[in-house]
């Protein structure tokens, strides 16, 4: 069996592992382990953009407001005053290392509006390519580094632990490299970076990778997970087969677009914010209206040069033969974002010595039971400095791995998922814990995944659905992005309780 050994090893090369990298860069050397390669990461598709409170009218008190009220009652309101707070400096390192945000013809930033927001805040690079203009600064960023080592096209099978507990790197397949797995041990972390579990419903956003490998491995290791019954679903992906899933960016209704039925009524006229309403509403009336048998369309016609402001939406909607100056673009709510996740603290530490955790993979309790539109790619860029900060703070005297360590590691559980596997998760999941949840079939759907299990064994993809289903139905009560149409109302005395599962053990834990 070969082994590689660095001071620190990622898994996952997306935003949140790529910065980790890059700042951990500085105090040791890593290695940067990828299932896929970024371009294929959720953090590479993000349209919407990064949002920093840099406007004249703005303040990052504002910021955390914002955040705050979309989170449902549900956010660390610490951990939202840290990130919003760093927001304006992390936005600023993105421009020096070379991202290149849109600008007004005078040189300033142009910032945009996006549901739940009360300033413009959101900064885009090349319209609605964000996320790839940053992945691809970043990128370039990480393989000028030397002592950043990338191995893609890895797949992880275990974390590996010593006697004591410890998580001292992971066990994995390089593809294309031989018939034995690689041990990946680190010396002083091992950084889950792997995403979400987008790809466990059948609509998702997400790109293929993201079946909730680091949810999985993380229980498996003992980690404490949090709130994962909490799973944002957009509400304005195109509704078209050969692009089902394609995420509309939400900018798309900040700049004027709005959504309608078949009849061309608006059918967010009577909410507040009208179309820019949070992302778990808007889903919700959708979804509504779809099960009336109608038919849901994202209107954005009235915006002027459209193909300019959002070459990509324009270009693949062009492609599909629609044209969004001219057409009604159909569309249809998708799983897009896990709120929960492994838990860390603001360093993101684990409950597992050694294990670390950045990105969307983690909770950290920014985001609490409901995102706020462009928070994720900001999480991604402060936690992960935050995280090489503090690791740099501890110093080398918890080294993990010597002679002895080596001798008493044991590997985890290995796990295969088939893809007919994998499309039952996705139709149960999509089924039983989507957009309107209920305990008969969210029952029934557990059941479903235990024998999905008992017939195909337990891979990454079932652990993490059955994990989901256990936290919603142990969750009576609606908030964000969880709606019970059998518990319909928020529980005031669940403020600030969040759900912790650890070792099939479920707990009510109160975060602030």
């Amino acid at each position: 069996m070969k082994t590689v050994v660095a001071d620190f090893v990622i898994i996952g090369s997306g935003l949140a592992g790529s910065v980790a990298a890059y700042a951990l860069s500085k105090f040791g050397d890593v290695l940067l382990l990828s299932k896929e390669p970024s371009t294929k990461s959720n953090s590479f598709a993000a349209q919407g953009g990064i949002a920093a409170a840099v406007g004249l009218d703005d303040a990052p008190e504002l910021h955390q407001l914002d955040t705050l009220l979309a989170g449902g009652d549900l956010c660390d309101p610490k951990v939202v005053s840290q990130v919003t707070a760093r927001a304006p400096e992390i936005v600023r390192w993105l421009a020096e290392l070379g991202v290149p945000f849109d600008c007004t013809p005078s040189g300033v930033w142009k910032l945009g509006l996006e549901g739940a927001h009360s300033r413009k805040r959101i900064l885009h690079a090349g319209g609605d390519a964000t996320g790839r203009r940053i992945m691809e600064t970043m990128r370039k960023a990480v393989e000028a580094i030397p002592n950043v080592v990338r191995i893609p096209r890895v797949r992880i099978l275990s974390l590996l632990e010593n006697s004591n507990a410890e998580v001292m790197g992971a066990r994995g397949w390089v593809l294309n490299d031989g018939k034995e797995p690689h041990r990946f041990f680190a010396r002083r972390a091992t950084i889950l970076a792997t995403g979400g579990a987008g790809q466990l419903f059948l609509r998702t956003t997400n790109p293929t990778g993201t079946t909730g490998d680091g949810i999985a491995l993380g229980y498996r290791a003992g980690a404490r997970l949090r709130n994962l019954e909490f799973v944002q679903f957009h509400p304005t992906a195109l509704d078209v087969d050969g692009a089902r899933g394609f995420l509309i960016s939400e900018a798309v209704r900040g700049a004027g677009g709005v959504i309608v039925d078949e009849n061309q009524r608006r059918i967010m006229a009577d909410y507040p914010r009208l179309d820019l309403e949070p992302r778990d509403v808007v889903s919700r009336v959708i979804y509504t209206e779809m099960e009336k048998g109608k038919t849901i369309y994202l209107d954005g016609r009235s915006i002027q040069d459209f193909s300019l402001k959002f070459p990509t939406i324009d270009q693949v909607c062009r492609t599909l033969g629609f044209d969004p100056a001219v057409d009604l673009l159909p569309v249809s709510p998708a799983a897009h974002f896990m709120m929960g996740g492994i838990h860390t603290d603001l360093s993101g530490q684990t409950s597992v010595p050694g294990l670390y955790a950045t990105g969307e993979v983690a909770c950290t309790g920014l985001h609490g039971a409901n995102r706020l539109a462009s928070n994720s790619l900001l999480e991604c860029a402060v936690m992960g400095h935050a995280l090489a900060e503090s690791l740099h703070r501890a110093g080398d005297e918890r080294s993990l791995f010597h002679d002895e360590a080596c001798a008493a590691v044991r590997d985890g559980e290995e796990a295969d998922l088939a893809e007919d596997v994998l499309i039952d998760v996705q139709e149960i999941l999509w089924k039983t814990a989507g957009m309107v949840r209920e305990q008969k079939t969210m029952e029934q759907g557990l059941h479903a995944l235990r024998a999905l299990a008992e017939e195909h064994g337990m891979s990454f993809a079932v652990e993490t659905a059955t994990l989901i289903l256990q936290s919603a139905l142990s969750r009576k009560e609606s908030r964000g992005a969880h709606y019970r149409s059998d518990y319909p109302r928020v529980d005031g005395m669940l403020n600030g309780v969040d759900t912790e599962i650890s070792q099939n053990r479920i707990d009510r834990v109160r975060s602030f």
